[in-house]
């Protein structure tokens, strides 16, 4: 009995573990041995072969599409590889649906069919196509917290599944021409080739403009003008202001002078829509050049030998078959007589300068003696250059150069690239080596500008010609032997016992050492002079007056002292 107990146990345990461990991959057969194979049968799912949303409700089934549509109910493969497989026969419907797959960010159109993204990163997408079939119990394309397969609208925008022709694509829901791209990224929503932008109707495949804007497009509108008559009678069609052209010259009837052509203005002509006629002199309704009776007195014109019937034959100088005195153009070259300066000469019509001879003939048509040819003002007597190109003419212009610098301040008023001339030799200061013209090169002249000084050896900024001290060493010039080195005014040598090379210039043209003495140092040595002379003489006037009174009071003392003398004796 103990050892039936401990059997009992034994097996029960061993039911217990199996069915915890894995309740799905072991059954009991039919006598009592465990068999690890499926749990459930193979068919398992065809149960839903009929019920696509069974299908995909069940975890353990999985939905299979053919053509895009549901076909049947498989069970889930456990295997990693049987997932990959099922996973990239996600897509396969919409192998005939390039749109539908293009729409879905799972799927990717390879040529003629439609293939799995490969997301590794996301464990193979999205495993569904939400409520219009496909949808997965654990997807939420979205992230609203519902899932795919009872989300009406899986990309959340605002248009229901069944009716978005791409359901997981937020930013497109109709694609009008079927091309596979959503009408709000598609610039030709019905594929006729005119873009949205320009098309009147880019929903109408048939019809891309409007020409008179009666909501019926110009393809099916039998009057695009909307002027009352029919496009196939119209001759502008787009113009309901014209639509015949009695010459055929491209200008509508309306807006043209002379309908038929014949060289006669419609209101002076008697046929305006017949070329071969413009005059019926009798009035009977038949121009004169069909007419055999111009004048209708019964006397055929080539008999007549005034078909005038003696009426006097006015003057017509143009041919035209309106006489002078009321033809409005009497020569016929386009400008009417009251504006004609030349009404029987169809060379001319205009004179400017009133010279008698037309601008046409004219080689100089406002008489300022420059030929036309070469006046940038022909018809302004005042004007004939305009150096800058500015539209205003150089007499009138304040910068003919246009270089910003008025001409009255432009030493180079015509040309732009200078402005001043110092020196006055034809050459711009900015390209002229010496601006003074003093033979000193700009580059070694410490006053460019001013012709009378090049030089400035102590650098106080006054040139040495007027400058009393050049070396600025507190000896004057005019006493100073080397006047442009800082040392003794007196030595005979340079500092080093070297002498003085440079001092060539301050030395006679005979070798000998000499002062240079200019008219302002002869100027100033002449004051110190005159003023040491002075000086010297007032000096010696003052010593002979005290020597002069020291004698005389001596001589005084002397004849005091032998006055007492004699007084004592």
């Amino acid at each position: 009995m103990r050892r039936l107990l401990i059997m009992a146990s034994l097996v029960a345990c061993v039911l217990f573990t199996a069915s915890v461990l894995s309740p799905s991959n072991m059954i009991l057969d039919s006598e009592g041995n465990l068999d690890w194979t499926s749990a459930r049968d193979d068919d398992y799912c065809e149960q839903y072969d009929d019920n696509e949303q069974g299908c995909i409700n069940d975890s353990l089934c999985e939905p299979e599409y053919e053509d895009g549509d549901y076909d049947e109910c498989d069970e889930i493969d456990d295997d990693d590889d049987d997932d990959d497989d099922d996973e990239s026969d996600y897509c396969e419907q919409y192998d005939d649906n390039q749109a539908g797959c293009n729409s879905d960010s799972q799927c990717e159109w390879d040529g003629d069919e439609c293939d799995d993204i490969d997301d590794d990163d996301n464990g193979g997408g999205n495993n569904g196509g939400g409520n219009n079939g496909g949808g997965s119990s654990s997807q939420d394309f979205d992230n609203d917290g519902v899932t795919d397969d009872v989300d009406e609208d899986d990309d959340n925008d605002g248009v229901n599944d069944v009716e978005d022709a791409f359901p997981y694509n937020a930013n497109e829901s109709s694609d009008f021409d079927d091309d596979g791209i959503g009408d709000n990224a598609d610039l030709d929503d019905d594929n006729d080739g005119a873009n949205d932008d320009v098309d009147a109707f880019p929903n109408d495949a048939s019809e891309q403009s409007n020409n008179d804007g009666d909501a019926v497009g110009d393809n099916a509108d039998a009057d695009d003008d909307n002027d009352g008559i029919d496009d196939t009678m119209d001759a502008f069609p787009f113009d309901a202001s014209e639509w015949l052209d009695s010459d055929g010259d491209g200008t509508g009837n309306n807006a043209d002078l002379d309908d038929d052509n014949d060289g006669v203005d419609d209101t002076m002509d008697a046929f305006p829509l017949n070329p071969n006629e413009f005059r019926d002199s009798d009035g009977d309704g038949i121009g004169d050049n069909a007419d055999d009776d111009d004048d209708n007195d019964g006397i055929p014109d080539d008999e007549d030998d005034n078909s005038n019937d003696g009426q006097v034959v006015k003057p017509d100088f143009d041919g035209d078959g309106y006489p002078d005195d009321e033809d409005l153009d009497d020569d016929n070259d386009g400008v009417n007589d009251l504006d004609d300066v030349f009404p029987f000469d169809a060379s001319e019509s205009s004179n400017h300068d009133g010279d008698a001879v037309g601008d046409n003939a004219d080689p100089d048509d406002d008489n300022d003696g420059v030929n036309d040819t070469i006046d940038a003002f022909p018809f302004n007597a005042s004007e004939w250059n305009d150096n800058d190109g500015d539209g205003i003419g150089d007499n009138a212009d304040d910068d003919d150069d246009n270089d910003g610098v008025a001409d009255e301040v432009d030493d180079f008023p015509l040309d732009a690239n200078f402005i001043s001339d110092f020196d006055g030799d034809g050459t711009g200061d900015i390209v002229d080596l010496d601006d003074d013209n003093d033979g000193v090169p700009d580059i070694i002249d410490a006053f460019p500008f001013n012709a009378s000084e090049s030089l400035d050896t102590d650098g106080d900024g006054l040139g040495d010609n007027i400058d009393p001290d050049d070396d600025n060493d507190g000896f004057l010039d005019i006493f100073d032997k080397y006047p442009r080195y800082a040392g003794s005014p007196h030595d005979g040598t340079l500092a080093g016992g070297n002498e003085d090379s440079s001092s060539e210039t301050e030395q006679s043209s005979g070798g000998s050492d000499s002062l240079t003495v200019d008219a302002s140092d002869l100027i100033t040595l002449l004051i110190i002079s005159s003023i040491a002379s002075i000086t010297i003489v007032l000096g010696a006037q003052r010593i002979w007056s005290n020597t002069s009174e020291d004698q005389n009071e001596k001589i005084v003392e002397s004849s005091d002292s032998e006055k007492n003398v004699e007084v004592e004796v």
